[in-house]
């Protein structure tokens, strides 16, 4: 299990860069989001998994996360892959 948790750790890495380099309207936002919605968690990153499941609920409902939102997800994925405070 922690060897598939360093590669979640790794592709948060990567998640943070594509969010990081996109507009909070890109349809590539809500596959992220989705996936950490249902990834995060079963990892031990409870609060990732709430907060993208929250933008991932809006982005079905056609309601474009708001740059807020991304700021939060952003921050806690820079404290998943340990840049964070």
């Amino acid at each position: 299990m922690e060897a598939l948790r360093a590669q979640f750790i790794d592709r948060c890495r990567d998640d943070l860069a594509r969010l990081d380099a996109l507009t909070e309207e890109h349809v590539e936002v809500a596959a992220i989001v989705h996936r950490l919605a249902g990834a995060a968690g079963s990892f031990g990153f409870p609060q990732v998994s709430r907060i993208a499941a929250a933008i991932d609920l809006r982005t079905r409902n056609g309601v474009p996360p708001s740059a807020r939102e991304l700021d939060v997800l952003k921050s806690d994925l820079r404290k998943v892959i340990g840049q964070g405070d």
